[in-house]
């Protein structure tokens, strides 16, 4: 338990799969899944569909991952939001709309 990468062919796209509450227990493993993305990664899916439960260790991991793939012209897409990590990110982009939370609310684009 805890969380894993996925790559795909080629290595421009990823999917980190957090498998686990998101909390300052499970965080350093999650980022150290982050900090392990090889640099051509271009596209990263932060999947949390097996996260019932999150606290701002979920705002700082989204960060953290938003930050490591924009650095090499990447984008973040954040899945499968259960009701209450949904609810914290609705919170953060009430509290702090500059932080661009309200990005990772948005529906996938198909």
């Amino acid at each position: 338990m805890g969380a894993h990468i996925s790559l795909s062919p080629g290595g421009r796209t990823a999917t980190l799969t957090v498998d686990t509450d998101l909390d300052n227990r499970s965080r350093p493993a999650v980022e150290s899944a982050v900090a392990g993305l090889p640099v051509s990664v271009r596209r990263l899916t932060l999947d949390l569909t097996g996260v019932a439960f999150a606290d701002s260790s979920l705002l700082y991991v989204v960060h953290v991952a938003d930050r490591s793939v924009a650095r090499n012209g990447g984008l973040l897409k954040v899945s499968g939001l259960g009701p209450q990590p949904r609810r914290l990110l609705v919170h953060a982009a009430e509290l702090w709309p500059e932080g661009g939370w309200q990005t990772y609310l948005a529906p996938p684009l198909t």
